[in-house]
């Protein structure tokens, strides 16, 4: 393996995909991608966790609704650099962020979930996570504007409920990596460029610029980690402590969506809203100097021991005069947020929260009032409702409502069960407004 220098440089090649169908072959032509469908099932239904597995197609602006929406991946494939796609989880461990990639931009892999447990990733009925391929759910997240190959994976018998879990989740980083090589040879629409020195470089010839890092909560362990889920680089992380990691690594594969992350999906990790805002302003108006992994823990010394670790790791190493910070899933995990940032702010660091309004009352409102947390950013309130009209076709199980109502007639959902209605980094349509 080639030696990393000072600076780690990731390049994104970007194809721009206008058209999905199923054909002969897996390829792209004139912008669309054609999909050979029995050749991607037949590589799914390897793992004999599963049964048989199905691909759908769905399309923006076709009146069609998606249940059941466990994630969202984008089809990328590495082209060269040290690894290779999704390392220690699709394929062998090593440290990824550096090299070329592929990227099918256009396009995104989603997750059925085809059991038959009822706890759907928290979600409030037998529909799921919901994706409106038209219609107001549509306007408000990103997986309405993009052509969607639909993997709905079946438990084989006797499998149990965690193992079709890690099943599928594997299923969908297969899809995603075996979709990207179909852009393998073509020449890129576009190329997005990341590279960051490494800590004791950044900070030369930005000296009069404040020294960012930003916290980055990936996980809740209120929600017992799975074994085998693939979380960083294959590991669930179930005991794991605050960790420093180069940013581009976020981007490349070695961060996958949990089971039961709510707020966010692979998809949204694999083109952070926050991290790629750093970048840009990075030798502008701020020296952005990396990216701390902490996740969400259950007791309170657990809580305090994170906290105290990720806001020393942000000023003694990383020397940060400021931090972002942002978490995962839901309740709970608020206070770990609020609590690092108090940590922060103890030492000498100014601390912004990103974080979505937990009220259902028509105020804003959080499960936390700690002086430190005093600058927070807003993207929206998860309970705000929505009137969704009926649909011509649905892909997924089809469910009838205790009321009667069926899954392709008109529905009435809050944003939280919309899969990208609300996002705990921020990429959304919804802006919060005070009036």
């Amino acid at each position: 393996m080639k030696a990393r220098g000072d600076r780690v440089k990731l390049e994104l090649d970007i194809i721009n995909i206008e058209g999905a169908e199923f054909g002969e072959r897996t390829e792209i032509r004139e912008r669309t991608l054609y999909i050979n469908r029995s050749e991607l099932i037949s590589l799914l239904e390897e793992d004999k966790r599963l049964s048989k597995v199905d691909i759908e197609i769905t399309h923006p602006g076709e009146s069609c609704r998606i249940l059941q929406v466990v994630d969202v991946v984008e089809p990328r494939t590495k082209i060269e650099g040290p690894c290779k796609d999704f390392p220690g989880a699709l394929s062998e461990m090593a440290i990824a962020g550096e090299g070329r990639t592929c990227v099918l931009r256009g396009t995104a892999v989603v997750l059925n979930d085809q059991s038959d447990s009822k706890d759907l990733t928290q979600a409030e009925d037998a529909l799921g996570f919901i994706i409106d391929m038209s219609g107001p759910a549509a306007e408000i997240h990103l997986y309405g504007r993009v052509h969607n190959i639909v993997v709905i994976p079946f438990p084989a018998q006797g499998v149990s409920r965690n193992g079709y879990r890690v099943a599928i989740k594997m299923a969908s980083l297969k899809a995603a990596s075996y979709l990207g090589k179909a852009g393998l040879n073509i020449a890129p629409d576009e190329v997005e460029t990341y590279e960051l020195p490494s800590v004791p470089e950044i900070g030369k010839g930005t000296d009069d610029l404040p020294k960012i890092a930003y916290i980055y909560m990936v996980h809740c362990t209120s929600y017992p980690a799975i074994p085998g889920e693939p979380i960083l680089y294959g590991d669930n992380i179930r005991l794991f402590l605050p960790t420093i990691i180069h940013p581009n690594e976020v981007f490349d594969g070695a961060i996958v969506n949990p089971y039961d992350g709510v707020g966010t999906e692979t998809y949204v990790i694999q083109n952070h809203p926050v991290i790629k805002e750093l970048y840009q302003r990075h030798g502008k108006e701020l020296s952005f100097v990396g990216v701390i992994l902490t996740v969400s823990r259950v007791t309170e010394p657990e809580r305090e021991r994170s906290a105290a670790m990720a806001a020393n790791l942000a000023k003694s190493i990383l020397g940060a005069d400021g931090v972002i910070l942002t978490k995962a899933s839901s309740g709970a995990p608020d206070i770990d947020l609020a609590q690092t940032a108090q940590r922060c702010e103890d030492l000498g660091m100014k601390s912004v929260l990103i974080i979505f309004d937990r009220s259902n009352q028509g105020e804003i409102g959080e499960v936390f009032n700690l002086p430190g947390a005093r600058a927070i950013v807003s993207t929206g309130n998860q309970y705000v409702p929505l009137h969704l009209p009926g649909v011509e076709r649905i892909v997924g199980k089809r469910v009838t409502l205790p009321s009667g109502q069926p899954s392709d007639g008109e529905l009435h959902k809050v944003f939280r069960f919309i899969r990208g209605g609300l996002d705990q980094e921020g990429i959304t349509n919804i802006r919060p407004m005070r009036y």
